[in-house]
């Protein structure tokens, strides 16, 4: 993992920001990347997640947000939101964090 990602984890632990409640992190479900498959399949959305990929956050179980694991060290952060038929680009793991964190 990123070490954006595991600072921003280790802050989440003390306190989650207003903006993410009700949004689970990989490291409290480590089933994230299953349960965002599942809800293309829902949405009759054919899977873009590779096996690099790594789904970190989900809302609700009708949105989450996933980057790619290779070796980046502030890699793009995409996302999906249901109905939508492609992920978006939310840009990088660094600047989504601070955004989440406003």
């Amino acid at each position: 993992m990123p070490v954006i990602y595991r600072d921003f984890y280790d802050l989440c632990a003390d306190s989650v920001p207003k903006s993410l409640i009700g949004t689970e992190l990989l490291n409290h479900d480590p089933n994230l990347k299953e349960a965002a498959i599942q809800l293309l399949e829902e949405n009759g959305i054919k899977n873009f997640l590779d096996d690099n990929d790594v789904v970190f956050m989900m809302h609700q179980g009708y949105q989450f947000w996933y980057f790619k694991a290779e070796g980046n060290p502030d890699p793009i952060v995409y996302g999906y939101q249901e109905p939508g038929p492609h992920p978006d680009n939310f840009g990088l793991l660094s600047n989504f964090i601070r955004e989440c964190d406003s």
